[in-house]
């Protein structure tokens, strides 16, 4: 076993989902904290984008999709395009310059094919057992980019109440989640712990007999904030954003202030990433490292260890590594001890687990008893 080493964990939303928390964007999505029916173009662009197929949306394709929402304004010479058309909106300017009216009212008898259209897709409404005509939501005529702009700050309102729900639930500590953790946390006292995580939950809230949260939570430095300090950072990595839109870049938020994960990653010995997919909206994060990694120049092997869940997840790592490597992925794996775990073969195959614990745990019974607590 190595002594006096840096090591670095870096988690992602698969190590909640493996620790059996219900954190996918699916499950969000589906919850009362999701704002689906407000009233602004980025809601119905994403909830037109998947419909009822969530089943294999992830959080960045979340952050991808408001960056493709924009390139879909930008090509529309930054036109955005809003609920209702121009015609549309004169009606609704009418019905609210003579507040609530009747559905005999001139203004609607005029319009009758607009007015029922704006009904037929939720905008106007006529609750039951009632003769007026109202708005669906107060912001309805509101500039669009500022709906949206403040839809981005309910879906992050919303998704902070989901998970301080979720997060109070027990975590399953027989996971491959949880017995990485542990292994990564033994001998505390030979190496340098640095644990960084992407997602926005902690374990203050799990059960208070569970030692493995109490001290794993400790440690971890928050890359995009926590629920509990209640902010968080979403959004899309740095790019060149006009039309006021930037805002939907994680740089732009407030509280963005991301700790110094990079040089930790450069400076460690031993990096193990769990359940994080590397993908394009945090490659800021990674490329400097991978693309050192994978260059001859002064080169510094290392210990990186990956765990994702399947063969599908793995071939997504792969080509997030070779864009970082700048398509150089052999000598990533020629200049440094990587592997690429597949949580879903550790299941019925414990010894790739065996393997990795060995890296930081020498004794059989210690392994034994990281498996099996």
């Amino acid at each position: 076993m190595n002594k006096d080493r840096k090591r670095v964990l870096i988690i992602g939303n698969g190590f909640d989902l493996c620790l059996g928390r219900k954190t996918s964007y699916k499950d969000f999505c589906q919850s009362e904290f999701c704002p689906k029916d407000y009233p602004s173009p980025l809601i119905k662009h994403l909830n037109d984008k998947w419909n009822d197929n969530l089943d294999a949306v992830k959080w960045y394709d979340l952050e991808n999709e408001l960056y493709n929402y924009y390139i879909r304004i930008k090509n529309n010479n930054g036109q955005i395009i809003d609920l209702y058309n121009d015609k549309e909106r004169n009606v609704l300017e009418q019905i609210q310059a003579n507040g609530p009216v009747t559905e005999f009212y001139e203004c609607i008898k005029s319009n009758v094919d607009i007015v029922n259209n704006l009904l037929k897709n939720g905008i106007l409404i006529l609750p039951r057992f009632s003769c007026y005509i109202s708005f669906s939501h107060e912001d309805i005529l509101n500039p669009p980019i500022e709906r949206d702009q403040k839809a981005l700050q309910l879906i992050k309102n919303g998704l902070i109440q989901y998970l301080i729900k979720v997060q109070q639930e027990a975590i399953n500590e027989n996971s491959i989640a949880a017995i990485v953790a542990r292994a990564f946390m033994r001998n505390k006292s030979n190496d340098q712990i640095v644990i960084y995580s992407f997602n926005y939950t902690s374990f203050s809230e799990v059960a208070p007999n569970s030692s493995f949260a109490m001290e794993f939570n400790d440690t971890i430095n928050y890359v995009h904030g926590c629920i509990l300090d209640g902010n968080i950072i979403l959004g899309t990595k740095d790019e060149k954003i006009v039309h006021n839109y930037d805002f939907i870049q994680k740089s732009f938020d407030s509280q963005y202030n991301p700790p110094a994960m990079v040089y930790d990653l450069m400076d460690a010995d031993d990096i193990t990433i769990f359940g994080h997919s590397l993908g394009i909206n945090d490659s800021q994060y990674f490329k400097a490292f991978f693309e050192r990694q994978s260059s001859s120049t002064n080169p510094q092997k290392k210990n990186i260890t990956i765990f994702t869940k399947d063969a599908k997840s793995e071939i997504e790592i792969k080509r997030s590594l070779q864009e970082m490597t700048n398509w150089n992925l052999t000598s990533l794996y020629g200049l440094n001890n990587l592997q690429i775990i597949k949580t879903d073969e550790c299941v019925n195959n414990p010894t790739l687990l065996r393997k990795y614990i060995k890296m930081y745990v020498d004794n059989e019974e210690d392994i034994d008893s990281i498996i099996h607590i």
